[in-house]
């Protein structure tokens, strides 16, 4: 059911600054108004949840509102209101709500650069007072390293929500160092009460879900740019049990976010990654992805083409390197074995504290469905046929070299009792 909503009050040509001047009605404050920050405002909604939108761009702001659906619930919604100096918010008040918000909560989606980050959570202290629960839905930046700044970083916390945001019931939760366990649970309790589920992570680079696809998109980059089809490619994901075309996630998430999060963890682990040069070419020709229709493939109302986008076509021709004849087991091997050694270093690393979730990560994050839990398709593939491509593949990309500790225990155990062995997990 679609709710009518009186659009003319959302006119921003006269505004109703009542109440300006004081501290924000408390409630749950979504900040920043483009693509990511909609979907996770249309999740509220979705839920029932009452939810402020909030941008600085009084124009994005009008076109996220337009773009929202509305859930079975009825729906009031405010006029525009400043927040601060530099804000506006509208408000979504759902009538049939039953649980009343105690303690603000502020969710924040702007720009992935750290100043801009810190410059933000330094006002919103400011603007939301003491008591409110600072979130960054940062993909690629430390939660601690934003948090350096803050006057109260024990209430700051990372809430991490994964594109599609309507299709990914994953959310992860990340403790700065400073952060307080209360406000830990906090985020979990509002995650939950938004139907999806919390995955408590390590604040470590990409976290756990980035840290496990950025080698996994990376390497689909590197296969188009070596000659093997957009199709291929798509057919080896969907085999795995992804449920997209790695190329399409992309485009999904968006180039430029996708830079950013690559650069991240090249940074972090730059023995772990070659980056796709095709990546910042498709940004130079403004292929943006799906949000501007045009990406690795061309988008018409929100529909993909069949096939890949004739200037993307032409910029993998333009980067090819290292052609070679992959057959469909050596493409498998390339896009998959990666994220199972990521996944073992990062447990090695205390990013996460149960190998079993990981399960929930490739499900809940990335909508990984193969009909069985995400590390038994490495038993099946078996740890002779890992190690076979490991040694077959590691002097062509990085991504595919695993430590001599893993390998030994692979030569001697199943691949997830190697993992747990490796990772040290009681």
């Amino acid at each position: 059911m679609t709710v009518k909503v009186e659009r003319a009050k959302l006119s921003f040509q006269k505004i109703d600054h009542e109440g300006s001047d004081q501290k924000p009605a408390t409630g749950i404050y979504l900040v920043g108004a483009g693509v990511v920050g909609a979907a996770i405002v249309q999740a509220h909604l979705d839920a029932g949840v009452s939810i402020w939108i909030a941008d600085q761009d009084e124009a994005a702001l009008a076109v996220a509102i337009e773009r929202l659906r509305f859930s079975d619930a009825e729906w009031q919604v405010s006029s525009p209101r400043e927040l601060g100096a530099s804000l506006m918010a509208v408000e979504f008040f759902s009538r049939q709500e039953q649980v009343a918000i105690a303690r603000t909560l502020v969710i924040e989606s702007i720009p992935e650069k750290l100043d801009i980050k810190r410059a933000f959570f330094e006002e919103a202290e400011e603007v939301f007072g003491d008591e409110a629960v600072l979130c960054t839905n940062t993909s690629t930046l430390s939660v601690s390293r934003i948090a350096d700044s803050l006057k109260h970083p024990e209430r700051f916390l990372g809430m991490h929500f994964f594109m599609p945001v309507h299709d990914r019931p994953a959310v992860e939760v990340i403790a700065g160092k400073r952060t307080e366990e209360n406000t830990i649970q906090q985020g979990f309790r509002h995650v939950e009460r938004l139907g999806k589920w919390p995955l408590r992570v390590g604040d470590s680079p990409g976290f756990v879900v980035n840290r496990l696809l950025s080698p996994y998109l990376n390497e689909a980059m590197l296969l188009l740019c070596r000659g093997v089809s957009a199709k291929r490619i798509e057919d080896a994901a969907l085999a795995y049990g992804m449920p997209i075309s790695p190329l399409e996630l992309i485009d999904w998430i968006g180039t430029p976010t996708m830079f950013d999060a690559g650069r991240a963890f090249w940074q972090a682990f730059p023995e772990r990654i070659d980056p796709a040069p095709i990546l910042v070419a498709m940004i130079k020709n403004k292929r943006f992805g799906r949000a501007t229709s045009k990406g690795f493939y061309d988008y018409e109302n929100q529909h993909r083409s069949s096939d890949l986008a004739d200037q993307t076509f032409g910029l993998s021709e333009k980067y090819r390197r290292d052609e070679q004849d992959f057959t469909e087991s050596h493409l498998l091997e390339m896009l998959t074995i990666p994220m199972w050694i990521e996944a073992s270093l990062a447990l090695r690393a205390g990013v996460i504290g149960d190998h079993a979730d990981f399960d929930l990560a490739m499900r809940g994050g990335l909508g990984f469905d193969s009909g069985e839990p995400w590390h038994t398709f490495f038993d099946a593939m078996g740890s002779q046929a890992i190690l076979a491509a490991v040694e077959k593949w590691a002097t062509l990309t990085k991504s595919m070299n695993a430590p001599f500790e893993l390998r030994d225990l692979l030569s001697r155990k199943p691949p997830t009792d190697a993992m747990i062995a490796y990772g040290g997990e009681s």
